[in-house]
């Protein structure tokens, strides 16, 4: 669920707080799982469908049946190869969507009428009311969207830099083979957008308040860091 920017800056925070081995490859594949989504990365060399790199299981929250990323089916999958900065990176972005899908639907949604697809979505000061589907996404695209800019502002915000090593180190992935040029075409992405063209929107919240997100960012560090330092043994 977060956006590569706010990937960028839990991970970047995490990195200046501990010691992690090779933190340019583990930084970048903190981005990895979303690459063949199609959202970001232009014309990846796949494009897959029901969220299936970041490993799905079927949860159930407040009425409502969620997918949400399986971290111990990877960590058991790959617990011997946390040396590894692809994998390590690949599973610490799978922990951050987690953790912040879980505060989402916990903490925001509601199922209202299943038939109608309507939730009811818990705003600021909790005030609820009632919405498709479609339309609170578009209220928590707004939110992370004015966030992500707070964040840019802020935070100095570092991004990886190209590595070949990415590549060679990402070939212990199982399920999903990253080429080179799905790997390039990610950085021309974060070099001519994510570093660029940002719109500026006015700093407005519905949904989340600046300071919940911020606890958020907060929290992701401390379980990433904890996470961190117990995979690869530190």
């Amino acid at each position: 669920m977060p956006s590569w920017t706010i990937h960028l800056a839990i991970v970047n925070q995490v990195c200046k707080e501990i010691r992690v081995p090779n933190q340019n490859i583990f930084t970048f594949a903190n981005l990895m799982p979303d690459i063949f989504e199609g959202h970001n990365t232009p014309n990846p060399s796949i494009v897959v469908k029901d969220y299936s790199t970041h490993y799905p299981y079927r949860e159930t929250i407040h009425g409502m049946k969620v997918d949400m990323p399986d971290v111990k089916r990877f960590q058991k999958q790959y617990q011997a190869q946390f040396q590894n900065p692809v994998i390590l990176g690949y599973y610490t972005h799978l922990l951050t969507d987690y953790y912040w899908n879980k505060q989402l639907y916990e903490n925001h949604y509601e199922m209202h009428d299943k038939e109608k697809g309507l939730l009811k979505i818990t705003l600021q000061e909790h005030h609820v009311q009632i919405f498709p589907f479609l339309e609170i996404q578009k209220i928590k695209h707004r939110d992370l969207h004015v966030f992500e800019q707070y964040l840019r502002q802020h935070r100095n915000i570092e991004y990886p830099c190209y590595d070949e090593k990415i590549q060679i180190w990402s070939q212990a992935l199982q399920e999903f083979t990253y080429t080179n040029e799905d790997i390039q075409k990610t950085f021309q992405y974060i070099e001519e957008t994510m570093k660029h063209n940002q719109e500026m929107v006015e700093e407005i919240y519905q949904l989340y308040s600046k300071q919940e997100l911020l606890n958020y960012v907060n929290e992701s560090v401390e379980m990433i860091k904890e996470a961190v330092l117990e995979s690869i043994g530190i």
